[in-house]
């Protein structure tokens, strides 16, 4: 009897070790891989930057400018197109992006759902292709439950939009042209969200941090 209740104890042991392990290597693989050797930030200044953007929803995301293609009622209105200006750390024009996403329906940004987002940035000096899984930040819910109840919001709230596919949250790097050619890493998109109208309106700055495992000789 004593003999069991010890191998008992012994397997609880073990499985407990086994799982602290698990844990810990896991969190070790999504350290080392997260760690880069070169980062890049760029900004995009909201509407201000914004050259176009159109979807395919009904309500919740302003199009621009108001002469563009809705993509409603059609095979794709549950994507969105964007495309802006881009600006260095200092404010600096330096290139442009585009954004392209892909939402689970046409019902537009959800704060229970997430969705996926392809990435070109591009500069004189190449382009940098990446993609990444966004969701509403929680962050930013009481701005979306002010709009929800009829009623604009404003202030600042600062929050990461990117939950993925990396295990550490982040977006990932695919590759690229000119001195992106073979890059990879992650990136996350952050935005500070300033403003938020009922009709759609956004003001803010979005941010895309990107951390390259390999440093950039031209960049």
């Amino acid at each position: 009897m004593k003999n069991t209740i010890a191998f008992i104890v012994l397997g609880i042991v073990l499985g407990i070790t086994a799982v602290f392990m698990v844990q810990s290597l896991q969190k070790m693989e999504a350290t080392s891989s997260t760690e880069h050797v070169d980062f890049i930030e760029y900004r995009v200044e909201v509407p201000g930057d914004v050259l176009a953007i159109t979807h395919g929803f009904e309500r919740g995301i302003g199009r621009a400018p108001d002469t563009i293609t809705s993509l409603e009622n059609s095979a794709i209105s549950n994507m969105l197109a964007f495309i802006a200006r881009i600006r260095d750390k200092d404010g600096n024009l330096v290139g442009l992006a585009s954004e392209l996403e892909i939402f689970p329906d046409d019902k537009g940004v959800n704060p229970d759902k997430t969705w996926k987002t392809d990435w070109t940035v591009t500069t004189p000096q190449g382009t940098l292709l990446m993609y990444e899984n966004e969701r509403v930040p929680a962050a930013h819910l009481p701005a979306f439950t002010s709009v929800m109840a009829g009623e604009n919001w404003t202030g600042s709230i600062f929050a990461q939009t990117s939950v993925g596919p990396h295990p550490s949250g982040r977006g990932v790097i695919i590759g690229g042209t000119g001195i992106y050619a073979g890059a990879t890493g992650t990136f996350v998109e952050k935005i500070e969200l300033r403003g938020l109208t009922t009709e759609g309106g956004i003001t803010g700055t979005m941010y895309l941090q990107i951390y390259l495992d390999k440093k950039l000789d031209n960049q």
